[in-house]
């Protein structure tokens, strides 16, 4: 009977059915279940708060950066002298503090070429029997409204009538100025999503060179269809079509550029970082459709510097004002995508790992070595069993 129990040892009992499938002693599996489940929750609620920062970001940008839009240091010119100037900036300032800045102009045709070149936004020319403002709606129609309310406020209080000419206007398809700013949008946001893939999905197996070559070509070719579209297709961007189109190429580079550096040095987190900056900063910043003069100077200032605001001003200025004062919005669109591209080179030369990839690398190597002690915990535990037949053997036959 003794060599039968050694022989064949006494079988452990079946594990016990709980809820959810087999469970070991102590309740193991169900406490797992729990900490599981804790985790999901926490995760959850670590993603309504990250969705909530966001949004409170877009709140905080649009809202509070347009919710009161008025002048604020509206360039205007006066054909007349310094002290003519002086005299109605003075009268202007006590009706509305801070509002518009006045600067004199020898004669008419001056004024107007200030006006094209960008210097000014509007223009009052005094007559002994009425007044005459010029106005550029091109600038921004929100903007030339106030302008023209201001001047004729003053004018019924001078009893002269006053003269509007619109030397700028905007296209008759596009009176409220809307399509340079979703022209801008159209290649800023979706630029920024590429960015992201080439890094995350598209081209993983490539170094940054590929994913540059990639970023041109796809500029050159999303600028094209959105010009062609605006210019050609719908007409409410007209007059310099391969002007418009070199701004979108640089605009779309610069956004793609810069979305996927910072994903490749910053991650989820940088990428996310870079697309609230460009996409509810830097739009609302630009002033959106009613320009940047009728916003808080300081957040207007923070736009001229982001992708959207520059991107703004250049395809205003080309498209109504042949080009003049494009070069430094411009030069901005370059710096974003010049800083891009050093970027994306010196993860060339550093090879620093990916966002997440040490952790990644760091669980994958705490498993490995969970797996290998239970493999030898297990192994240990099989060697007895697996000595005692031999040990038995070596003992010979049991003495009756």
């Amino acid at each position: 009977m003794g060599e039968q129990d050694s022989l064949h040892p006494r079988e452990k009992p079946p594990a016990r059915e709980g809820p959810h499938g087999a469970t070991a002693v102590g309740g193991r599996p169900a406490a797992h279940d729990r900490r599981e489940r804790r985790r999901i929750i926490t995760g959850g609620l670590i993603s309504a708060l990250g969705v909530t920062v966001v949004s409170a970001v877009f709140i905080t940008s649009f809202i509070g950066g347009l919710h009161a839009p008025g002048p604020r240091s509206v360039p205007v010119g006066l054909v007349g002298s310094p002290a003519r100037a002086s005299t109605v900036g003075a009268a202007l300032g006590r009706r509305a503090p801070g509002a518009f800045t006045i600067t004199s102009y020898p004669s008419v045709a001056a004024a107007r070429s200030a006006i094209g070149g960008r210097s000014i936004d509007a223009a009052l020319v005094p007559g002994p029997t009425a007044q005459h403002l010029l106005v550029a709606s091109a600038v921004s129609e929100a903007e030339t409204t106030a302008i023209i309310k201001a001047f004729s406020a003053g004018a019924a209080h001078a009893h002269v009538p006053l003269v509007v000419q619109n030397i700028r206007p905007l296209h008759p398809s596009d009176p409220q100025g809307l399509s340079m700013l979703f022209f801008v949008i159209a290649l800023v946001a979706p630029s920024l999503a590429f960015g992201n893939q080439i890094i995350n999905r598209i081209g993983t197996r490539l170094n940054e060179f590929w994913h540059l070559g990639m970023i041109t070509v796809y500029a050159v070719i999303v600028a094209a269809v959105a010009t062609a579209i605006a210019d050609a297709g719908i007409g409410a961007l007209t007059g310099a079509p391969w002007a418009i189109y070199g701004v979108g190429v640089l605009l779309a580079f610069a956004a793609a550029a810069m979305g996927a550096a910072a994903q490749r040095w910053g991650g989820m987190l940088g990428f996310l970082v870079v697309l609230l900056l460009f996409v509810p900063v830097g739009i609302s910043s630009s002033g959106s459709t009613l320009g940047p003069r009728m916003i808080t100077p300081w957040y207007a200032s923070v736009g001229r510097a982001l992708l959207p605001g520059a991107g703004q001003s250049a395809v205003r200025n080309v498209t109504y004002f042949n080009g003049n004062a494009v070069t430094g919005p411009l030069l901005i669109l370059s710096a974003w995508a010049l800083a891009a591209v050093i970027a994306l080179a010196l993860a060339i030369l550093l090879h620093p790992a990916m966002p997440g990839e040490r952790s990644q690398n760091a669980e994958t190597a705490a498993g490995s070595r969970l797996a290998s002690a239970q493999g030898g915990a297990v192994a240990g535990a099989a060697e007895p069993s697996d000595a005692a037949p031999a040990e038995r053997q070596n003992r010979g036959p049991a003495q009756p």
